[in-house]
């Protein structure tokens, strides 16, 4: 039996050799793994570009989202699927302008369909003039969706006043009145617009909101519960101060419409979606809760920890304490 097993393991000169050229190949790819590198240079990949197109196409997908469904909503007779494409150059927002004297390149600013701004250009040149919404609308190739997101910009300047000058009359020896036209610049309305109640549509009122902002402005507004104050909106993701300074003065916020969590009875994953709770605020939150069986006040949170004056002052106007026996 020891024979047998003797001459299983036992290996001829020919298989020595071999077994010593395969051992010797495998020491030498491990050793070209462990120090080859050293001696190569690193291949970088420059991946800047992917992530370009990457963002790109994100931020394309999210402004056809949201025209989508404002538009639909305001327009849903006018609003065809086919405008998204030339729709979704108008989410950075247009602007207040006079359809007589806007320049190929503000046009072009703005987000036009070029097709569209040569018509312009051309029944300009032709000497035709905008006398009002409508007929600005019935340029060739505008389609009623991007008219629909214009309309509320445009402003005609040419409004005409009367400037009284006097000349005497022999008859009745009064003076009557002549009057030349004269042009004064049209000062736009403000719209007042209260962040709480306004839906999408209305938020396409306040200068620098497009379709895009505006969705964003509700989708934030249902996390938070409503606005406390105006200035929250700069929290929103992509809002600047530029941006906020546009149409901060259009806007106000009604605290008493703000939707507020009982932190007795308010579970750990529902205070975790709202975006002033961190993990370790609402974990604070709730051992504490544990310990005390359930609040008696908002201010008892004060005595928390990781409670600072400011995050208090932040989040207590989202909180309340229920009526009900706990």
């Amino acid at each position: 039996m020891k024979d047998r097993i003797k001459d299983y393991f036992a290996f001829n000169k020919k298989e020595q050799r071999g077994l010593i050229i395969l051992l010797g190949l495998m020491l030498l790819s491990v050793s070209a793994n462990i120090f080859l590198p050293g001696f190569l240079p690193e291949k970088e990949f420059d991946i800047t570009p992917f992530q370009k197109e990457v963002a790109e196409f994100m931020a394309s997908v999210e402004k056809q989202d949201s025209i989508r469904k404002v538009n639909s909503y305001k327009y849903p007779d006018k609003f065809k699927q086919d405008d998204v494409p030339v729709l979704s150059n108008f989410t950075a927002s247009p602007f207040y302008f006079d359809p007589n004297d806007l320049s190929e390149d503000k046009w072009t600013e703005m987000g036009m369909d070029p097709k569209i701004t040569s018509n312009i250009m051309r029944y300009r040149e032709k000497g035709g003039i905008f006398r009002d919404k409508e007929g600005f609308g019935k340029i060739y190739g505008m389609p009623d969706s991007v008219f629909a997101i214009l309309s509320p910009y445009i402003r005609f300047a040419g409004a005409e006043t009367k400037l009284q000058t006097s000349r005497y009359d022999s008859n009745n020896l009064k003076f009557n009145s002549y009057h030349k036209n004269s042009l004064k610049k049209f000062v736009p309305d403000t719209v007042m617009i209260e962040l709480n109640s306004a839906d999408s549509v209305s938020l396409l009122a306040l200068n620098g909101i497009g379709p895009s902002y505006a969705g964003r402005i509700i989708k934030y507004r249902e996390r938070l519960g409503g606005f406390i104050k105006a200035e929250q909106v700069l929290e929103i993701r992509g809002m600047d101060s530029v941006r906020f300074n546009q149409f901060s003065h259009q806007v106000t916020a009604d605290p008493g419409m703000v939707r507020k969590i009982d932190i007795n009875s308010v579970t750990f994953k529902e205070l975790l979606r709202h975006p002033y709770f961190e993990y370790y605020l609402v974990k604070a939150i709730f051992n504490y809760r544990d310990e005390i069986k359930a609040f008696d006040s908002v201010g008892q949170l004060r005595s928390l920890p990781v409670m600072y004056g400011e995050l208090f002052e932040k989040i207590s106007p989202y909180l309340q304490i229920s009526n009900s026996d706990n």
